[in-house]
């Protein structure tokens, strides 16, 4: 008589098929959670991106490699652009960009006659992961210690001028620094989670996507830095920089451009916003050169001129 091997067989499609339900349920769930903690984690760990070009490839021939001790522990690298005004513009590196990063809008300022300074980001230094705008607020601290120990540049007169993450570190900078007088932050973030992480209404399946994808950036954040997410909030701040003036400056055709339009209200009749039409992330001076140059140069004019 041969044995009954049907309910083995059957036994066998129902653990295969509940291994496959489960499998399938923990991919539905990690996944976004995976893709979330990867997309912060490749941000605060970027490799540093400096090209090794100096103020002599923009057609400087004054300018000083110098190195700054850092509060945060250690010390970074900057090059520094002296100038006889006295007015300084504290130039801040945008992500994980070295000293070099933003040589061409240094290049601009000196012409009209501005000292600038600018210096490496953490990554270049040594000195951990990004935080993306965050702590880096204490290395544009540690910048106003080092100009105030010069004797050509004017303490009175000094500006902040930042790009994407910078911009947001300007913004934050001001907030705690009184000594910097005006200031310049170009497409940053209103607040990271509302602007770069923001949650999809209801029950679809995206709300659902991005709901555990936030959720993995968070875990992320906090576990590189210590921080939370909540912290990147220049709106929250912008209130405390009046009366001192500040210039946003956004494309029309940038997706954080809501985030401006929010810091410009939360700060009041000091902030004004300049949206250059056409222009995306980072396209102002490609899209407008002349009258880019005439904003930002005719802002810190008039925000650093000489007291009578």
């Amino acid at each position: 008589m041969k044995p009954n091997i049907l309910p083995h067989k059957i036994q066998y499609w129902l653990r295969l098929t509940l291994f496959f339900v489960i499998s399938l349920t923990i991919s539905i769930i990690m996944i976004p959670i995976l893709l979330g903690a990867l997309f912060t984690l490749g941000l605060i760990y970027a490799p540093c991106a400096d090209n090794g070009h100096t103020p002599a490839a923009h057609g400087l021939t004054e300018w000083e490699e110098v190195t700054l001790p850092a509060q945060a522990g250690g010390e970074f690298r900057g090059y520094f652009i002296p100038s006889a005004s006295g007015a300084t513009i504290i130039i801040p590196p945008t992500g994980a960009a070295g000293r070099d990063g933003r040589l061409a809008e240094a290049a601009m300022l000196a012409r009209h006659g501005y000292a600038v300074l600018l210096f490496e980001s953490r990554r270049c230094a040594g000195m951990g992961p990004l935080t993306l705008g965050y702590a880096e607020v204490s290395e544009v601290a540690d910048a106003v210690d080092y100009l105030t120990t010069r004797r050509e540049v004017d303490p009175e007169r000094l500006g902040v001028y930042g790009f994407s993450t910078a911009g947001a570190t300007a913004i934050m900078a001001a907030a705690q620094l009184p000594r910097l007088h005006a200031i310049i932050a170009e497409g940053g973030y209103g607040d990271f989670l509302e602007n770069a992480l923001a949650q999809e209404p209801g029950h679809s399946v995206m709300a659902y996507f991005l709901r555990l994808y936030r959720w993995g950036s968070r875990w992320a954040y906090q576990w590189g830095t210590g921080l939370e997410l909540e912290q990147l909030s220049p709106v929250t701040v912008i209130p405390r920089i009046a009366p001192r003036p500040i210039l946003l400056i956004y494309g029309s055709r940038e997706v954080s451009l809501p985030g401006g339009v929010k810091q410009q209200d939360a700060a009041g009749p000091n902030a004004t916003l300049w949206v250059v039409d056409g222009a995306r992330h980072g396209e102002y001076r490609v899209v407008a050169p002349e009258a880019y140059e005439v904003r930002v140069v005719g802002f810190f004019d008039e925000a650093l001129a000489v007291k009578e």
